[in-house]
């Protein structure tokens, strides 16, 4: 055999096992999966309120670490983990203002919650909410820390305003990602509670 048809040879083997290899080591692609916080259910008991009350959610304000597309864990004071498997249908913040605007329509109840944007004069109470902490640690255990308060519909007047320290002990997301939006979803319906409560003292006491 001539020296070229064999080096030829040689090089053709080694260009197939290269590219054997990269077929066998190559990474099996991971299936994302996607999230979005539950609104309150339909057998949840409403509140004794007396009138429709129009109410706007306004722009609800987060931390920049949560509004990561990936689902955070917290695994330690200084420590915030994302999961790359497991992604928000939507950004954070807004679905969190959905969510409370749907909990609210229930429990009040009220057809007219709107969130953002109301033409003028549409509503008779505005809720402003700034989030300080909403996430899950390795544990399962979830926490929300949420700053909100009530004003007029037409002017910066406060009616009402709190904080909501709020904790519940969930599924570990090891594993489980979807424990992770169970979890806040909980929190998010203990904080619609309070705000609505706030909401209905607030039409009585008019």
């Amino acid at each position: 055999m001539k020296p070229v048809a064999c080096l030829a040879r040689v090089i053709f083997a080694l260009v197939i096992a290269v590219l054997l290899t990269g077929c066998l080591f190559k990474k099996s692609p991971v299936t994302v999966r996607h999230f979005i916080l539950s609104p309150i259910t339909t057998n949840e008991p409403q509140l004794a309120v007396t009138e429709q009350l129009s109410v706007g959610i306004g722009v609800v304000k987060m931390p920049s670490y949560l509004l990561r597309d990936s689902l955070a864990v917290r695994n330690g004071a200084n420590e915030i983990e994302y999961l790359e498997n497991a992604q928000w249908g939507e950004r954070l913040d807004h679905c969190f203002q959905r969510t409370v605007a749907a909990n609210l329509s229930r429990l009040l109840p009220s057809d007219n919650v709107y969130t953002t944007d109301w033409a003028r004069n549409q509503v008779l109470l505005r809720v402003f909410i700034n989030v300080q902490q909403f996430e899950v640690d390795a544990k399962g255990h979830g926490t929300l820390v949420a700053h909100w308060r009530i004003t007029a519909a037409n002017s910066d007047k406060l009616l009402k305003n709190g904080t909501a320290r709020l904790n519940r002990a969930g599924g570990s997301p090891k594993g489980n990602p979807g424990a992770i939006a169970a979890t806040l979803s909980d929190l998010t319906l203990a904080f619609s509670r309070d705000v609505a409560q706030s909401i209905s003292e607030n039409a009585k006491a008019r």
